[in-house]
């Protein structure tokens, strides 16, 4: 009796945390998946057809992840469409995982938990999140980074080490546009990676890349039948004439952060901004302290992947603003770090000033946190126009 007692002392607020946590988990990102809109759009629609048999996977592997679990969920149920954004959802889920895994051993706990709820109920995410296409995938950078950061802090055998990140880097290249931060992360850490390599036996070296290949076979075997598949791949247009067209979509991009978007009902509420006014002046600080004050690889590689997915989106491909937001809310974490160290660096000994700093700041998180909640659960379910783009139903 007496070790049951203390077992329930010792278990139940992990026990009570993890249940917490579980729905807030459901209520964000599964809670009413297939019933918040009216239909489904056309994006959705393909993305099904496109994993309806293995037949199409292999003819057109890009984004392969997301359209084999989409095949294997319907093969055991009669709700294909749904299984399209309740797939994306999971892969929601892994995203706000990585992107806590990224940032938790860069700040403090409280800065932690508090970026990662901005991230987590950003509409920006929750529509990614949400919708039954392959859109999740594209915060697939979340998975790079944090697969770099685990490497490079690794804690678990070497031999395990190299042969996971040789499977996720394959696996990352079905996503469009990713080859371009592999690439981007290969130059920035490759003095590093060199050493690592040179201390690497040649047999196990020779076993990553064999993986690696065997991954990524299915993927090369279609680019080389079909060059489309090649530029899909890269995140390039497949029209020379969409080139033309770079400089105004770039400058669209940009403004779609934090002042006007462009009003595509599928992702948007009318034209209001990806970033709301606090998240906007948190991204700023972030920035401006991550590329004057702290001129390192991983303000390097944050700065050059924001560039990268600006200049992808801008082509008007396949990549959309789905592989932006996470890098986003990564400025946006930096940002509100330093904003909170720096009020707790003026007060550092009296409790109530730095209380009353805290619970201002967290005051402001909150109401940015439903102000991006209610945008996407109660105001563009709401739209007309959301609403005409939503209207196909499962055949």
């Amino acid at each position: 009796m007496n070790s049951l007692v203390k077992f329930y002392f010792r278990a139940w607020r992990p026990a009570v945390l993890v249940l917490a946590l579980a729905l807030i988990t459901y209520l964000l990102y599964f809670h009413r998946l297939g019933t918040l809109l009216p239909g489904y759009s056309s994006a959705e629609v393909a993305a099904y057809h496109n994993a309806a048999s293995w037949h199409n996977i292999a003819n057109n592997p890009i984004n392969a992840p997301y359209s084999c679990l989409v095949w294997l969920l319907t093969a055991f149920t009669h709700h294909g469409l749904l299984m399209t954004r309740v797939v994306a959802a999971g892969f929601g889920v892994l995203a706000v995982l990585a992107f806590f895994t990224i940032i938790r051993p860069w700040y403090s706990f409280r800065t932690v938990f508090l970026a990662t709820l901005l991230f987590a109920t950003s509409s920006g995410f929750l529509h990614a999140a949400r919708f039954g296409s392959y859109q999740i995938l594209q915060m697939g950078v979340l998975a790079f980074v944090a697969t770099v950061v685990w490497y490079r802090r690794r804690q678990v055998h070497p031999l395990l080490a190299g042969y996971s990140v040789a499977a996720s880097f394959a696996l990352l290249s079905y996503i469009p546009g990713m080859i371009w931060f592999e690439l981007f992360g290969a130059v920035l850490l490759w003095p590093s990676l060199r050493r690592k390599l040179q201390e690497e036996s040649k047999l196990h070296m020779l076993g990553w890349g064999a993986l690696f290949v065997v991954l990524v076979a299915p993927l090369i075997i279609a680019c080389l039948r079909d060059l489309h598949v090649l530029l899909v791949m890269a995140g390039l247009p497949q029209q020379l004439s969409a080139l033309s067209h770079v400089a105004g979509n770039l400058f669209s991009s940009i403004m779609s952060i934090g002042v006007r978007s462009d009003g595509n009902p599928v992702w948007w509420v009318g034209h209001i901004p990806l970033l709301n006014a606090a998240e906007l002046v948190l991204g700023i600080i972030g920035t401006y302290f991550y590329l004057y004050h702290q001129r390192s690889i991983r303000a390097t590689f944050l700065a050059g992947s924001t560039i990268i997915s600006l200049v992808l989106i801008s082509f008007g491909g396949t990549v959309s603003f789905a592989m932006l937001v996470p890098l986003l809310y990564l400025f946006i974490a930096h940002g509100l770090d330093h904003l909170l160290g720096q009020w707790l660096t003026v007060f550092p000994r009296n409790p109530i000033a730095r209380g009353t700093g805290v619970v201002i700041i967290c005051i402001m998180l909150f109401f940015s946190a439903l102000y991006q909640v209610r945008a996407y659960f109660v105001a563009w379910p709401h739209n007309a126009t959301t609403r005409q783009a939503f209207y196909l139903q499962q055949p």
